[in-house]
């Protein structure tokens, strides 16, 4: 089978010119698709021609020598006419030197990528929405590509890691990326999902030194997502946020991941991450060691502090409620069926345990089984903390030192 999509037939229709387009192989030549955002079988050259199909013989060698795929829109009447039923495909691929015919699949892709949300809610409603994502391992990760398949076209990345053989267990990109930049594999996994996607990159880390980049990119975006490791970066996104008044969400695991937290910040209306640090500092320092950097920064000269990762599948609950925040954020002003959350995400921070870890605050709460009230384990719990009112980002720090 030979799958094409309805963008290059138009390019096509109306041309006296063959269009020259590489196509993956997959599995043996059972499929060749004009989309290769990842690893395939190989690639393969092909042509697309407009011939005249009025009682003549269709002959697919019309084209390039090095072809290996042929797909021959063939017109349906003597003066073309641009319609849905004006033309046909016919597809030949080459095989033992021989041209053999293979049915040809056309996809409206930017029709039809997004048509099951129809109901749910308009398909272009966050279309035109810009996420910027600091931090694209564990947790920025799946949150990008759950974005994407939600419907957001256009991403702004800054990620200075490439993506190591320990990361794959729980990034969403395998091991054939690694050695690569997060950033890229991003953008080819994202591509994969929706061709159409519009993408930024950045390969460094956020400091004071690219600071000016840094606010370049969360003012183009209607709302930010932190997931890096490390505090000082934090510091930095979430002045300029407060500064820029963009809505920024601060995402992460406790150690192990036994849980995790959500932090919203809603610049002038509940606390930022200062704030956070200053009113919940054992709650702040309580994450994961999942980063070289981050270990490093913790270790005593004469102990070394591991790196504690937890399972993919702890982390998703919190990617998972990441999404759903940025989404109903994004849908503000319009009408869709998800309207009613935005009675339920009010909160500025939320709370989420994986188990009752020894050590920890929650190593004591009663055991799920079949309790519906009070707190327990695996459930989302909303939470009312006031801005801090002598914090220095957003509060009236003079003042309060008076």
């Amino acid at each position: 089978m030979i799958v094409i999509s309805s963008d290059i037939i138009k390019r096509v229709l109306g041309s006296t010119k063959a269009v020259q387009i590489g196509f993956s192989r997959w599995d043996d030549g059972d499929v060749y698709n004009l989309f290769h955002f990842n690893n395939t079988d190989g690639y393969t050259p092909g042509t697309i021609t407009m011939m005249a199909a009025d009682g003549k013989k269709v002959d697919p060698s019309t084209g390039n020598d090095d072809d290996e795929v042929r797909v021959l829109i063939l017109q349906k009447c003597s003066q073309f006419i641009q319609s849905d039923n004006s033309y046909e495909l016919r597809g030949f691929v080459r095989q033992n030197g021989a041209w053999k015919p293979s049915p040809v699949q056309e996809i409206p892709v930017k029709d039809k990528i997004f048509s099951r949300l129809g109901g749910l809610l308009e398909t272009d409603a966050i279309a035109d929405k810009r996420v910027a994502i600091f931090g694209l391992g564990s947790g920025g990760s799946p949150i990008a590509i759950k974005l994407a398949k939600s419907g957001v076209f256009n991403f702004d990345f800054m990620e200075h890691d490439r993506l190591e053989v320990g990361n794959v267990t729980r990034h969403v990109a395998g091991i054939s990326h690694v050695g690569r930049y997060k950033t890229h594999s991003m953008t080819d996994l994202i591509k994969e999902k929706n061709p159409y996607a519009v993408l930024r990159t950045w390969e460094e880390p956020v400091s004071w030194d690219n600071i000016d980049t840094v606010r370049k990119i969360i003012r183009r975006a209607d709302i930010v997502i932190c997931a890096v490791d490390q505090r000082p970066p934090k510091l930095i996104i979430n002045r300029i946020c407060v500064e820029e008044n963009i809505p920024c969400i601060f995402a992460g695991a406790f150690r192990r991941a036994y849980g995790g937290q959500i932090l919203f910040v809603r610049p002038h209306k509940t606390l930022c991450y200062q704030c956070f640090l200053m009113s919940l500092p054992d709650q702040a320092n309580d994450q994961e060691i999942a980063s070289r950097e981050l270990a490093e920064g913790l270790a005593y000269t004469d102990r070394p502090v591991a790196i504690e990762p937890g399972l993919s599948n702890d982390i998703a609950p919190i990617s998972q409620m990441v999404v759903k925040l940025v989404i109903q954020e994004l849908l503000k002003g319009s009408s869709s069926t998800l309207s009613s959350l935005d009675e339920d995400l009010v909160a500025p921070w939320y709370l989420w345990l994986n188990r009752r870890e020894a050590d920890s605050p929650y190593a004591d709460l009663e055991p799920l089984e079949f309790n519906i009230d009070g707190m327990h384990v695996l459930r989302w719990y909303g939470i009312a903390v006031e801005p801090h009112p002598a914090c220095p980002v957003c509060g009236d720090f003079e003042g309060q030192m008076k």
